[in-house]
């Protein structure tokens, strides 16, 4: 087996458990971010003007990766900034209705809240089962039924996650797309637990609108980088929500990003900021040539597999992320027993100052669950630690 653990420095005393918040970054990555921040000091003002096509070579890279044209898509520094771009920027018809469903991620929603305000589109949320006992029944057919059946004649946009970020519940965004497409409603996709991951292929999201991403997270890229994907069909109608030097008109040194690619270049971030993380970008790709993507995701299923199997056995908390492979993402969702659900958020500071464990908590439908995410640089042993500690903390 490959030793995965060689590529990363790691804390010896720490089980990290959490990369569904963030993944520790390679050796590799996190030395390129270094790199390059180093060389732009030594010019700032040459690096500035040099910056741009280095940016459009990143995005080339990141559209590979994805099965994408480059020109479809645009860069941000996490998914937040991304759906907001997405979820504010395009044009609804006047009193169109917002649909989204209750298990999204607390951001997304408000990003959802604040378009209804702002522009008075209706806001509805519909109900997704999460409990173990509900959700056992589900298959990819019956969550597309779900969806389709909280439409209403005024639905204008729908907003889901591929992979809930509360649940670990993955979605058949593919047939979901083409049945909102059949009834002319939008759909935007928050893929933050699906970029590197899910084996994803974008000339497959032909009936798909929006969707935007994470490198940061299961891709294990820098921190600070993310993008957005819109189909062409929709290029010309997304209102940029930002205006500056590629607004109307590009010229040099902007015309170096994306030549003749007037959508990437209109959505382009062009001012000063640290690029030092998108350009280490490259670094991240590299790694999952070198080490291959098969072997990186079956490694991350053993180790998601080995998590579920010591929850279970050892203290026997539901899990809510389904065992179908079609409908799992890479996270695992515990609910916290009612004896803890007091402690809240303090479930992760408890386990990280008590037994260097870190794990995530997040609130899904107004209860508090536990979420494991191991990665390629973590081991069974560690995985049964964290379960351990866990259990002294329950048991306690």
């Amino acid at each position: 087996m490959h030793d995965f653990r060689a590529h990363f420095d790691l804390d010896p005393d720490l089980a990290y458990l959490n990369s569904g918040t963030q993944s520790i970054a390679p050796r590799r990555v996190a030395e390129a971010v270094t790199r390059h921040a180093r060389a732009y000091e030594r010019n700032p003002t040459a690096e500035l003007i040099a910056v741009w096509s280095k940016l459009w070579q990143v995005q080339t890279e990141l559209g590979h990766f994805l099965g994408a044209r480059p020109e479809d898509l645009f860069l941000r520094p996490n998914v937040t900034a991304a759906m907001n771009a997405l979820v504010l920027g395009m044009p609804l018809q006047p009193g169109a209705e917002i649909l989204i469903g209750d298990t999204e991620y607390g951001a997304v929603h408000h990003i959802a809240r604040f378009r209804s305000e702002m522009d008075g589109h209706p806001l509805r949320v519909f109900h997704i089962p999460t409990r173990a006992g509900d959700a056992a029944g589900f298959t990819e057919q019956s969550l597309v039924d779900r969806v389709v059946d909280a439409l209403s004649p005024q639905t204008g946009m729908v907003i889901l996650s591929h992979v809930m970020t509360g649940s670990g519940l993955q979605i058949p965004v593919g047939p979901i797309s083409r049945e909102l497409r059949k009834r002319n409603v939008l759909f935007v996709v928050d893929g933050a637990h699906a970029t590197g991951a899910l084996d994803m292929n974008f000339a497959d999201f032909q009936h798909l609108d929006f969707y935007a991403g994470n490198l940061h997270k299961w891709l294990m890229g820098p921190k600070g980088t993310g993008f957005a994907w819109v189909h062409p069909r929709h290029q010309d109608a997304l209102v940029p929500r930002h205006a500056g030097w590629t607004t109307y008109d590009v010229r040099a040194p902007h015309e170096f990003f994306a030549p003749g690619h007037p959508f990437a270049q209109r959505h382009l971030e062009a001012s000063c900021i640290d690029f030092a993380p998108y350009l280490a970008c490259s670094d991240a790709f590299a790694f999952w040539r070198e080490l291959g993507a098969d072997p990186i995701r079956a490694r991350q299923k053993a180790l998601r597999d080995c998590a579920r199997t010591e929850m279970q056995t050892r203290l026997g908390w539901e899990c809510l992320t389904p065992e179908s492979a079609e409908l799992s993402g890479p996270l695992l969702s515990f609910e916290v027993p009612e004896r803890l659900q007091t402690l809240g958020f303090g479930l992760l500071t408890e386990l990280l100052s008590r037994d260097q464990v870190q794990v995530g908590v997040s609130q899904l439908q107004g209860r508090w669950v536990l979420r494991l995410s191991p990665q390629i640089y973590n081991t069974e042993s560690e995985i049964q630690r964290g379960v351990r500690a866990i259990a002294a903390l329950a048991n306690g």
